[in-house]
């Protein structure tokens, strides 16, 4: 079957400079040619660090990204950290199988493009450059570490001896609402899945007791 693709260390992190690029774009209809001219003298910084070897890595940017996930909310950072990894980048299964780049991925498997696993990204968080440009960057980061939550917490037991997290997705109706509620939750805007961004009474007292009893934070 296919895997599942729905550490937060922090990288140690060095960094170098590029040209940022002012980019002109022209496209010849007949003669299918194309022509791309930059012009800048500014520098910027951009990552160069151990996720320049995954596939898929863009990195672009990564350093935004970091500071993004520097700004999610304490509790639900503090819950995935120590074991998941932020990447900027076009995750290479996800792009094969949609036939096209996403917005974002979770990877709990570190899958190849080929479908094989157990990649130097394992439980990894994908934030691709589209999602950047289409400013969706941080409500993709939130929905991917929400799957990342929801993941991490899978051995949580409820008194009555059942998976919280089974109950969780049977409760919202999917794990990719279940993320949704949960992003949400943690201040979110914006839903890929849901109909609507108002957590019911029900639904946030339902939130209340699975962080109560699932995250150490």
């Amino acid at each position: 079957s296919a895997p599942v693709t729905t550490t937060t260390s922090a990288p140690v992190t060095t960094t170098t400079t590029i040209p940022t690029t002012t980019t002109t774009i022209e496209v010849s209809q007949e003669q299918e040619e194309v022509t791309i001219n930059t012009n800048s003298e500014e520098d910027t910084e951009i990552y160069k660090g151990e996720f320049t070897s995954f596939d898929g890595f863009e990195g672009e940017n990564q350093l935004q990204l970091n500071e993004l996930v520097a700004s999610l909310p304490d509790e639900l950072r503090k819950s995935v950290e120590s074991s998941v990894i932020f990447v900027n980048g076009c995750h290479s299964y996800a792009a094969t199988i949609l036939e096209r780049c996403p917005f974002g991925v979770w990877d709990s498997a570190g899958t190849f493009a080929d479908g094989t696993v157990n990649s130097k990204w394992k439980l990894s968080v994908w934030v691709s450059n589209k999602a950047f440009a289409n400013n969706r960057a941080y409500d993709t980061l939130l929905h991917e570490t929400s799957h990342a939550l929801s993941y991490l917490t899978r051995n949580c037991i409820n008194p009555e001896g059942e998976k919280k997290r089974i109950e969780a997705q049977e409760f919202f109706g999917s794990e990719e609402l279940f993320a949704d509620a949960l992003a949400i939750y943690y201040g979110g805007d914006y839903a890929y899945y849901r109909e609507n961004i108002v957590l019911q009474d029900s639904e946030r007292e339902f939130l209340d007791n699975y962080i109560a009893l699932c995250c150490e934070n």
